[in-house]
């Protein structure tokens, strides 16, 4: 595979290794978002957008900014049967007439599914503490259920949502309809509608090998003992959001939404981002632009750079079940540099939080992270990644949380992927809440102890989609 050429011996032995590796250390499994209902709309494989899934190439990336459209005339690359909503010369007679659309022939669905078996070393760490002391927790083996929607109505505009189900519980993470090159050149300006992630970054939202969200969430709120549904950068919201490409190397977004409240409020959520790309593919994937080799898609030779301003208003529960209101503040920035098949991706932010406590105590935050990975093989990509949580509250001590991850992630299939992880964290201090609305493990045993390093999991994780 990807112009590698093995005796079959050879590849049996590589594939034994590594499933045997598997058997024995297990990682946290992370949202299968391959959506193979593209798959099927252009008759082209998974690996045309994907490395590793969710992670996307650079082709991918073009096809998920351009609005889930291939570059030039979408409709070119279609193999599905489409049903017509309307005649051609319908669009002679507008506003007369319904300017005509299209359906897919078939329904534009795909179904995932995704768990995790997971190994404490140690029993007594925060990660064994919080499955029970458990040795081996098996509980979570197939934890979601996901429902994917993707497709077109036209050149023009197009859909896509994810509906997970998760022990009893459903919840729509994602749904949005995108209105493509509204005015001026292709790709300069598109409109999103729907419950969308705010676009912080010139990149998806789960470029990470090892971890669900590329850019670490921080519920501050809810580090304080917040009830209700506390604000992060990583959620969806419903809103509305303006974005596109200029001359392929600029990207941009600007949007509103309705933020996380207890109750209905004006919107009161904005935010911006800006990115540039230097060498590499064109962040539109246009005009002849592609990979030096199209048996290594993933490779090329790139540095981008991204900042970003997201200013958000809260109504929340705080934990003596009083009602605040928060304004948040976050700026943040970032980069991704790209050698073949060696990728960086750093990035930080700062947030600060004006009545994030009890009391109403201003909250100052520090999130930054970095990952390494490397493309061994099209189904295997090794990486590492350090996140990094420092929180100031006024009228206390900081407290930090510091994580490590190393593994491996691997394809049996296009559209069959395991993980493997390990987590090692250590924290000084913690917030009210303890550390886990930041996804981290560590619990000292006060709010004022330290503890680790110490490592927390390791797990196999399995996801398939199709």
């Amino acid at each position: 595979m990807g112009g590698h050429r093995f005796q079959r011996s050879n590849v049996w032995a590589v594939r034994a290794a590594v499933l045997s590796i598997f058997a024995i250390l297990l990682v946290s499994a992370r949202s299968a978002l391959g959506v193979p209902a593209f798959a099927r709309k252009y008759g082209t494989s998974c690996m045309t957008c994907h490395t590793i899934y969710p992670k996307l190439n650079p082709f991918g990336e073009a096809f998920r900014r351009n609005g889930y459209r291939f570059p030039g005339v979408d409709s070119d690359y279609v193999k599905q049967d489409t049903v017509a909503l309307g005649q051609d010369a319908y669009k002679k007679e507008f506003p007369h007439a319904v300017w005509p659309g299209t359906l897919p022939g078939s329904v534009p669905l795909a179904l995932g599914f995704n768990g995790q078996a997971v190994v404490h070393p140690n029993r007594n760490s925060g990660g064994g503490q919080a499955d029970n002391g458990a040795r081996l927790n098996l509980n979570d083996l197939i934890e979601e259920g996901h429902i994917w929607a993707g497709g077109s109505f036209d050149d023009q505009i197009t859909f896509f949502g994810e509906l997970t189900f998760a022990s009893g519980t459903s919840e729509i993470e994602h749904v949005g309809v995108y209105f493509n090159d509204l005015v001026g050149p292709p790709h300069a300006l598109n409109l999103a509608v729907g419950k969308i992630t705010s676009t912080l970054s010139t990149f998806g939202p789960h470029s990470s090998y090892l971890v669900d969200l590329a850019t670490p969430p921080l519920s501050v709120t809810a580090l304080y003992g917040a009830t209700s549904d506390s604000w992060n950068v990583g959620d969806a919201y419903n809103g509305v959001e303006v974005n596109g490409t200029i001359n392929g190397r600029l990207d941009y977004a600007a949007g509103v939404n309705s933020g996380a409240n207890v109750d209905v409020r004006s919107p009161g959520d904005f935010y911006g981002h800006i990115g540039y790309k230097f060498g590499g593919v064109r962040l539109d994937g246009e005009k002849g632009s592609s990979v030096p080799d199209a048996m290594r898609p993933w490779a090329e030779k790139a540095l981008t750079l991204q900042a970003f301003y997201y200013r958000s208003a809260s109504h929340f529960t705080a934990s003596d079940a009083t009602i605040l209101d928060d304004t948040a503040s976050t700026f943040g920035g970032g980069a991704r540099a790209q050698w073949n098949s060696l990728e960086f991706d750093t990035g930080i932010y700062q947030e600060r939080h004006d009545r994030a406590q009890v009391g109403g105590g201003v909250v100052k935050a520090l999130v930054q992270y970095n990952e390494l990975s490397y493309v061994v093989y099209p189904w295997l990509v090794p990486a590492v990644r350090v996140e990094y949580i420092k929180l100031s509250p006024s009228g206390g001590p900081a407290v930090t949380d510091l994580r490590a991850f190393a593994g491996v992630e691997a394809l049996v299939r296009p559209n069959i992927k395991l993980s493997l992880i390990a987590q090692v964290e250590k924290a000084s201090g913690a917030p009210p809440g303890g550390w886990g609305a930041a996804s981290g493990l560590a619990a000292p045993i006060t709010p004022t102890a330290s503890v680790g390093p110490e490592v927390e999991a390791i797990s196999l994780g399995l996801a398939f989609a199709f």
